[in-house]
């Protein structure tokens, strides 16, 4: 395939962003359909303020893009992104749903939906996106931690379990996906697989703040 030097350009600042934009656990068969694919480039301009921090002017930016090509998911994405780093979680959710709209499928952008939708205490809305993303990238661990945290908001303690002990077991270094597996078997009154944990826990972070409810069960673990 030939591309003009435009093109060349374009493909080769989204390359970049690539790697510089969180992706979560997106694999990397879903980076090269991506990167097949031009539809939706951010400008230098625009997501260098998104990567630095300074949210603000990142949306001012992003708008700014839109302004001029409305059908660009990566912008109304990354706008999402930029709410939602702020605070404005309604807004979040509904640039990411623009963006799912405009055809953009990737678990990252389920994952940062779900968990706009938790913030909104939106929670079965927030267990489907969370469900999304475990669709299209089963072997990503945060995606199954969120959706155990979705369980647990609503009561569905066994489901939670299930779904976190699948997150510890993809990534056992991530200390959120143990906290998960903890309080919900806590919460289902599963008090040995807790307490397991819990120890696995602390033994990746010391320091980890846990829940009140772990530290009424275990006080030791709040010396």
């Amino acid at each position: 395939m030939n591309l003009s030097k435009g093109a060349r350009l374009a493909l080769g600042i989204f390359l970049i962003l690539l790697f510089l934009v969180p992706f979560g656990c997106q694999s990397l068969k879903e980076r090269r359909k991506y990167l097949a694919d031009d539809r939706w480039v951010c400008p230098e301009y625009a997501d260098l303020p998104l990567r630095q921090g300074r949210y603000e002017e990142a949306i001012n930016q992003h708008l700014r893009v839109l302004s001029q090509e409305p059908g660009n998911a990566l912008a109304h994405y990354h706008l999402g992104y930029a709410y939602g780093q702020l605070g404005l979680h309604p807004d979040e959710t509904s640039e990411y749903l623009r963006a799912i709209d405009l055809g953009m499928e990737r678990g990252d952008l389920f994952y940062n939906l779900g968990m706009a939708y938790m913030e909104l205490d939106e929670y079965v809305r927030a267990e489907q996106s969370f469900q999304r993303a475990v669709r299209i990238e089963p072997e990503c661990g945060e995606n199954y931690r969120g959706l155990g945290m979705a369980s647990l908001r609503q009561k569905h303690y066994h489901e939670a379990i299930v779904s976190c002990r699948r997150a510890t077991r993809l990534e056992p270094s991530d200390p959120d996906s143990w906290h998960c597996l903890a309080l919900a078997a806590a919460k289902a009154d599963q008090v040995g697989e807790s307490w397991t944990a819990v120890k696995q826990l602390r033994q990746l972070d010391p320091n980890y703040t846990l829940d009140p409810l772990l530290l009424q069960m275990f006080p030791s673990e709040g010396k």
